[in-house]
Protein backbone atom coordinates (compact mmCIF):
# COMPACT_ATOMS: atom_id res chain seq x y z
CA UNK A 1 0.00 0.00 0.00
CA UNK A 2 2.73 2.38 1.01
CA UNK A 3 4.59 1.73 -2.03
CA UNK A 4 1.21 2.83 -4.34
CA UNK A 5 0.81 5.98 -2.89
CA UNK A 6 4.31 6.67 -3.40
CA UNK A 7 3.79 5.97 -6.60
CA UNK A 8 0.76 8.12 -7.04
CA UNK A 9 2.43 10.93 -5.50
CA UNK A 10 5.36 10.61 -7.83
CA UNK A 11 2.74 11.37 -10.64
CA UNK A 12 1.17 14.51 -8.93
CA UNK A 13 2.00 17.76 -9.35
CA UNK A 14 1.62 18.69 -4.90
CA UNK A 15 3.53 21.21 -3.62
CA UNK A 16 6.58 20.29 -1.10
CA UNK A 17 5.06 20.97 2.11
CA UNK A 18 1.54 18.33 1.39
CA UNK A 19 4.22 15.57 -0.12
CA UNK A 20 6.46 15.92 2.81
CA UNK A 21 3.24 16.49 5.39
CA UNK A 22 1.82 12.96 3.78
CA UNK A 23 5.17 11.26 3.99
CA UNK A 24 5.45 11.80 7.83
CA UNK A 25 2.01 10.52 8.23
CA UNK A 26 2.22 7.71 6.01
CA UNK A 27 6.14 6.90 8.58
CA UNK A 28 3.67 7.09 11.73
CA UNK A 29 1.17 4.83 9.94
CA UNK A 30 3.76 2.32 9.28
CA UNK A 31 4.85 2.77 12.65
CA UNK A 32 1.96 2.07 13.89
CA UNK A 33 1.13 -0.66 11.67
CA UNK A 34 4.52 -2.11 12.98
CA UNK A 35 3.40 -2.04 16.43
CA UNK A 36 0.24 -3.85 16.21
CA UNK A 37 1.72 -6.60 14.33
CA UNK A 38 4.23 -6.92 16.97
CA UNK A 39 1.59 -6.97 19.51
CA UNK A 40 -0.65 -9.24 18.28
CA UNK A 41 2.62 -11.70 17.67
CA UNK A 42 3.61 -11.37 21.13
CA UNK A 43 0.03 -12.15 22.19
CA UNK A 44 0.23 -15.48 20.13
CA UNK A 45 3.18 -16.08 21.44
CA UNK A 46 2.47 -15.96 24.89
CA UNK A 47 -0.40 -17.58 24.28
CA UNK A 48 1.23 -20.76 22.87
CA UNK A 49 3.38 -21.13 25.77
CA UNK A 50 0.82 -20.88 28.31
CA UNK A 51 -0.89 -23.61 26.20
CA UNK A 52 2.84 -25.61 26.08
CA UNK A 53 2.76 -25.18 30.42
CA UNK A 54 -0.75 -26.27 30.67
CA UNK A 55 -0.25 -29.43 28.39
CA UNK A 56 3.14 -30.20 30.39
CA UNK A 57 1.39 -30.01 33.44
CA UNK A 58 -1.23 -31.87 32.05
CA UNK A 59 0.69 -34.53 31.10
CA UNK A 60 2.58 -34.79 34.13
CA UNK A 61 -0.59 -35.03 36.38
CA UNK A 62 -1.46 -38.14 33.89
CA UNK A 63 1.45 -39.73 33.98
CA UNK A 64 1.41 -40.05 38.01
CA UNK A 65 -1.02 -42.82 39.09
CA UNK A 66 2.09 -44.79 39.53
CA UNK A 67 2.80 -45.12 43.88
CA UNK A 68 5.94 -43.62 45.35
CA UNK A 69 8.22 -46.37 47.05
CA UNK A 70 9.42 -44.86 50.20
CA UNK A 71 10.66 -47.87 51.79
CA UNK A 72 14.18 -46.44 50.86
CA UNK A 73 13.53 -43.23 52.84
CA UNK A 74 12.52 -45.01 56.43
CA UNK A 75 14.76 -45.00 59.42
CA UNK A 76 13.76 -47.48 62.21
CA UNK A 77 15.90 -46.65 65.59
CA UNK A 78 15.02 -49.75 67.35
CA UNK A 79 16.71 -48.37 70.93
CA UNK A 80 13.58 -46.00 70.69
CA UNK A 81 10.28 -46.28 72.56
CA UNK A 82 7.44 -48.39 71.31
CA UNK A 83 4.47 -46.94 70.07
CA UNK A 84 2.54 -50.11 71.52
CA UNK A 85 3.35 -52.70 73.50
CA UNK A 86 2.49 -56.71 72.97
CA UNK A 87 -0.40 -58.24 74.88
CA UNK A 88 -1.06 -61.43 74.92
CA UNK A 89 -2.41 -61.75 78.83
CA UNK A 90 -5.14 -60.24 78.82
CA UNK A 91 -8.74 -60.37 80.77
CA UNK A 92 -10.72 -59.61 84.02
CA UNK A 93 -10.03 -61.56 87.12
CA UNK A 94 -12.51 -64.08 87.66
CA UNK A 95 -10.49 -65.51 90.91
CA UNK A 96 -7.58 -64.52 92.84
CA UNK A 97 -4.80 -67.22 94.62
CA UNK A 98 -4.63 -67.41 98.40
CA UNK A 99 -1.07 -65.45 97.63
CA UNK A 100 -2.27 -62.46 96.24
CA UNK A 101 -0.06 -63.21 93.14
CA UNK A 102 -1.37 -65.49 90.95
CA UNK A 103 -5.58 -65.26 89.21
CA UNK A 104 -7.51 -66.50 86.81
CA UNK A 105 -8.56 -65.01 83.95
CA UNK A 106 -12.17 -64.72 82.55
CA UNK A 107 -11.21 -66.73 79.52
CA UNK A 108 -9.58 -69.17 81.76
CA UNK A 109 -6.03 -68.44 81.50
CA UNK A 110 -3.91 -68.58 85.02
CA UNK A 111 -1.13 -66.59 85.38
CA UNK A 112 1.12 -66.49 88.07
CA UNK A 113 3.27 -62.94 89.13
CA UNK A 114 6.65 -62.91 90.38
CA UNK A 115 9.34 -60.96 91.70
CA UNK A 116 11.07 -60.40 88.15
CA UNK A 117 7.69 -59.43 86.93
CA UNK A 118 7.43 -55.31 85.43
CA UNK A 119 4.47 -54.13 87.29
CA UNK A 120 3.13 -51.13 85.72
CA UNK A 121 4.64 -49.07 82.46
CA UNK A 122 7.94 -47.40 81.79
CA UNK A 123 10.31 -45.96 79.08
CA UNK A 124 10.85 -42.25 78.79
CA UNK A 125 7.12 -41.61 77.13
CA UNK A 126 5.56 -43.17 80.18
CA UNK A 127 2.81 -41.38 82.35
CA UNK A 128 3.84 -41.02 85.77
CA UNK A 129 2.95 -44.05 88.32
CA UNK A 130 0.30 -41.81 89.48
CA UNK A 131 -1.26 -41.92 86.32
CA UNK A 132 -1.24 -45.59 85.34
CA UNK A 133 -4.56 -47.54 85.20
CA UNK A 134 -2.90 -49.63 87.87
CA UNK A 135 -3.72 -50.90 91.12
CA UNK A 136 -1.61 -51.96 94.34
CA UNK A 137 -3.60 -55.52 94.74
CA UNK A 138 -4.86 -57.83 92.13
CA UNK A 139 -8.74 -58.47 92.89
CA UNK A 140 -11.62 -59.87 91.13
CA UNK A 141 -13.13 -57.71 88.74
CA UNK A 142 -10.10 -55.93 87.23
CA UNK A 143 -8.98 -55.57 83.97
CA UNK A 144 -5.67 -56.98 83.43
CA UNK A 145 -3.15 -56.64 80.18
CA UNK A 146 0.47 -58.05 80.13
CA UNK A 147 3.02 -59.99 78.36
CA UNK A 148 4.19 -63.52 78.82
CA UNK A 149 7.22 -65.20 77.17
CA UNK A 150 5.17 -68.74 77.11
CA UNK A 151 1.67 -68.57 76.45
CA UNK A 152 1.55 -72.06 76.25
CA UNK A 153 2.26 -72.85 79.90
CA UNK A 154 -0.16 -73.74 82.37
CA UNK A 155 -0.15 -71.19 84.62
CA UNK A 156 1.94 -68.99 82.83
CA UNK A 157 4.36 -66.65 84.44
CA UNK A 158 3.40 -62.51 83.81
CA UNK A 159 6.89 -61.18 81.94
CA UNK A 160 5.28 -57.62 82.18
CA UNK A 161 1.39 -56.50 83.82
CA UNK A 162 0.58 -53.60 82.25
CA UNK A 163 -2.89 -52.99 83.38
CA UNK A 164 -4.31 -54.08 86.84
CA UNK A 165 -7.91 -51.89 87.20
CA UNK A 166 -11.26 -52.00 88.20
CA UNK A 167 -13.32 -49.18 85.90
CA UNK A 168 -16.43 -50.20 87.89
CA UNK A 169 -14.88 -49.62 92.05
CA UNK A 170 -11.08 -48.50 91.38
CA UNK A 171 -8.99 -48.29 94.56
CA UNK A 172 -7.44 -44.84 94.28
Amino acid sequence: MVNAYKKVMEQIHASEEFKNKMQKEMMEYEKKEKGFLMRRITLIAGSLAACAVIAVVALTAINNDVSIDLTERIVVNNSGPAAKVMLNIEGIITEVGEDGMSFTLDNGMEVVVTDETKLGIDGPTAPAKEEQLFEPTFRVGNLIGGFTEDTAADPVTAAAIYTNWNFENPIR
